[in-house]
């Protein structure tokens, strides 16, 4: 009579044994017609998936078992180049499916930190110190005036899609058209957008930051009141925000020449206080003032400069007001006329 045929039973302890070369010796029939099942076939892939993970993953020092090395090739060599085919497809999948996500991320953080020509491009810090003006051309033909105790954080030269500065202070735009590359300033709670225009941004004050246009159209984005209002200036107009409050003005016709007259020295004053006037002389001079009677904070200045030096600046004060102005190299000291 016919012995029925006994079918192999998949045991996977027993089957990491056979491939380690430790299986008895009288069941290595068994595992070879397992092998050639289907079934033991599935088996068999599962254990070369396992081996494959273990290196992808840098497993080796886990205190799981390991399969045995070499374990894919002894596999192969049993069930034949079918399951080679079969099973690369499969690792190149895994590995696809990892290695894209991956290669992605890659490429957006190189989007970030390099210009798609493959050179980094780096953010560089320029600062001016009091009494210090300073004029620089950057690599897009852009022309910045900076004033007095103002900083720039701007790209040693821009992308191909955008051109993005910060600004700290006051300074003079003359931004350089190209309407494939908006140029935007960051500063004071605002970010200022345009393509090619002429402005004077401020951040200079304690509270507020200004924006005068002189030439082109720019679009301000405000980022304070938290509902990201923008607005669109023309020519002549001068916008302010008070970074306390968020509020915003708009004046239609400002005074260019008080605006922008730093640039040449040219200051105005109207019914300045002696407060406000000694710091303009600090920011501007890079003095240091001290007044030794508080009394004398009563006076305000309307006066106008034109390129003078601080000593005229100082001669023109003591003319206008009961004081007695003594400057010590860049320490200023003012007392009462009676003292």
């Amino acid at each position: 009579m016919k012995q029925p045929k006994r079918t192999p039973i998949y045991d996977k302890e027993l089957l990491l044994a056979y491939f380690d070369g430790k299986c008895p010796s009288e069941q290595e029939n068994d595992i070879r017609l397992y092998l050639k099942t289907p079934s033991g076939q599935q088996a068999a892939s599962e254990l070369m998936d396992k081996d494959i993970a273990s290196v992808l993953n840098g497993e080796a020092g886990n205190a799981a078992p390991m399969p045995p090395a070499g374990l894919r090739e002894k596999i192969l060599r049993e069930i034949g180049l079918r399951i080679r085919r079969r099973q690369r497809i499969r690792t190149l999948s895994r590995i696809a499916a990892v290695a894209l996500p991956l290669v992605f991320l890659n490429l957006l953080l190189l989007g970030r930190l390099y210009d798609w020509g493959g050179e980094q491009i780096a953010y560089q810090k320029i600062y001016v110190p009091a009494g210090e003006q300073l004029r620089m051309l950057m690599a897009d033909g852009t022309s910045v005036m900076l004033n007095s105790e103002t900083t720039l954080e701007y790209p040693a030269r821009f992308d191909r899609r955008n051109r993005h500065v910060r600004l700290q202070g006051e300074a003079y735009f003359e931004v350089a058209k190209d309407p494939a590359r908006p140029f935007r300033v960051e500063a004071g709670g605002m970010t200022v957008r345009v393509l090619g225009t002429k402005f004077n941004l401020n951040t200079s004050a304690p509270e507020s930051t200004q924006l005068y246009l002189q030439e082109g159209r720019v679009s301000i984005e405000e980022h304070l009141s938290g509902k990201r209002r923008s607005y669109d200036i023309a020519p002549g107009q001068l916008f302010e925000m008070d970074r306390v409050s968020g509020r915003c003005t708009l004046l239609p016709n400002a005074d260019t020449a008080a605006v922008v007259g730093w640039m040449h020295k040219r200051f105005y004053f109207k019914n300045t206080p002696l407060k406000d006037l000694l710091g303009f002389l600090e920011h501007n001079y890079g003095v240091e003032c001290r007044v030794t009677d508080s009394r004398l904070y009563k006076y305000t200045y309307t006066i106008n400069f034109n390129n003078e030096s601080v000593d005229q600046i100082l001669s023109a004060m003591e003319r206008i007001t009961p004081m007695r102005i003594v400057r010590v190299a860049d320490s200023i000291t003012i007392h009462p006329l009676d003292r």
